[in-house]
């Protein structure tokens, strides 16, 4: 069993170091440049080390700080087989100075951190008597996706130790900004040369998605006309902001971003800047289904020329459209899926397909034409300082790489 060959202590040492190196992403500065920060290139760097060390071939770190390498098969498989994980962290919360605790055996209850942050006894229920990473409550952890990488790094590790273990022609990209949306839209794929690959960046290792969102990141601009307050209706005062408050009380109650799960769409309000001069919405809308999200921009466009219409002022708005739903890419393939289904069955589990309520950078590549489902790389809380990370899952999500691996060398 190849689950005997991993390094537990190891593996853990490797997700604890790179969860250490501050690479959270911009998604301001994403609109310019790639790399969206400085730092992401502290990371890249530092994996461009680790893969030297493990002795890979055609390393290469592009100008966009995309990071690639191949390592040779050992059996008469024909294919190539990408793994992917993103090594920027989400710029929602605090990625400065983060300090990894290892819990050695979570006893129950809550885990109070730093600053008030608490981990619900709910969510570590099942994880009771297991060792648990989580940040000191500061910070977020860094699991997303620290932890594919550390997975994939001790995949390679595996292999390497054990060469009677079969594997195909394996391809590694360590990727910038993907949580901007940003980073693998500079991504080679013909260059790669991979057949097919996976994205290691889902949540439980018996989980592989290949579904996700179709994504816009409306941007809604407002300019109004400021005068002194004391002479606001002679003068023809317009308050951006509060056009802006009555923008946001007409998006459907329902179809918010709270008050919807599963398949359901929603808009988004993620931040509002400005004063009675000038106002910036940025928003979020979302949807599985491609017809779906495009009638929410529709509304959103209806919506903002009866504002415009309504105050007699200017209102710029861009869709800024993201991303699509990798099924439409994946459904061309259903082997790959199959691949990734047969490798958590011989690691134990049974395998569950769903779809994500969020992107991978398997939506650009599937669309793109490089089909790349979505695996578990076993963190929870993700984007928050409750962010946690169970060993046992770091372990089990390695164990379904190797395993599927071994499915695609014996069967293709």
């Amino acid at each position: 069993m190849v689950s005997n060959f991993i390094n537990e202590d190891r593996l853990v040492e490797s997700f604890i170091s790179l969860a250490k190196i501050n690479s959270g992403s911009d998604e301001i500065q994403a609109e310019t440049r790639i790399p969206s920060t400085d730092r992401q290139w502290d990371i890249a760097n530092y994996l461009k080390d680790r893969l030297y060390e493990l002795e890979l071939s055609d390393i290469e770190l592009s100008e966009n700080a995309i990071l690639t390498a191949f390592f040779k098969g050992n059996s008469e498989c024909n294919k190539t087989v990408g793994l992917f994980a993103h090594f920027d962290t989400s710029f929602e919360v605090n990625n400065e100075n983060v300090c990894p605790i290892l819990h050695d055996k979570y006893s129950g209850g809550n885990i109070e951190l730093q600053e008030g942050t608490i981990i619900d006894a709910n969510d570590l229920k099942p994880y009771i008597n297991q060792k648990i990473i989580t940040s000191d409550g500061r910070t977020l952890l860094g699991a997303d996706d620290k932890a594919g990488i550390a997975e994939i790094l001790e995949v390679i590790k595996v292999l390497k130790e054990h060469p009677e273990i079969k594997r195909p022609n394996i391809k590694i990209a360590f990727t910038p900004d993907e949580e901007t949306g940003s980073g693998v839209q500079k991504f080679d794929i013909e260059n790669f040369g991979a057949d097919f690959a996976y994205t290691i960046d889902g949540d439980l290792p018996n989980v592989v998605e290949n579904e996700s969102f179709n994504a816009f990141n409306p941007e809604i601009e407002i300019t109004g006309k400021n005068v002194h307050p004391g002479y606001a209706k002679s003068g023809g005062m317009i308050n951006a902001l509060m056009v802006a408050a009555e923008l946001i009380e007409k998006l459907p109650k329902k179809e918010l971003a709270h008050t919807t799960k599963g398949h359901q769409g929603y808009y988004h309000v993620m931040s509002v800047q400005g004063d009675v001069s000038n106002c910036k919405i940025n928003m979020l809308v979302r949807d599985h289904d491609y017809k779906k999200a495009q009638k929410r921009i529709v509304f959103l466009e209806k919506l903002v020329a009866k504002l415009q219409k309504k105050y007699n002022c200017e209102i710029k708005f861009d869709k800024k459209e993201r991303y699509h739903n990798m099924k439409e890419g994946l459904d061309k393939t259903p082997e790959v899926l199959e691949f990734a289904k047969q490798g958590i069955s011989r690691s134990g589990m049974k395998p569950k397909t769903k779809a994500i309520r969020g992107g991978t950078d398997g939506s650009f590549l599937s669309l793109k034409g490089l089909p790349t489902p979505n695996l578990g790389a076993g963190g929870l809380n993700f984007h928050s300082k409750r962010e946690f990370l169970p060993v046992s899952n770091l372990i089990k999500c390695t164990e379904v790489i190797l395993n599927m691996l071994q499915v695609i060398a014996e069967k293709v």
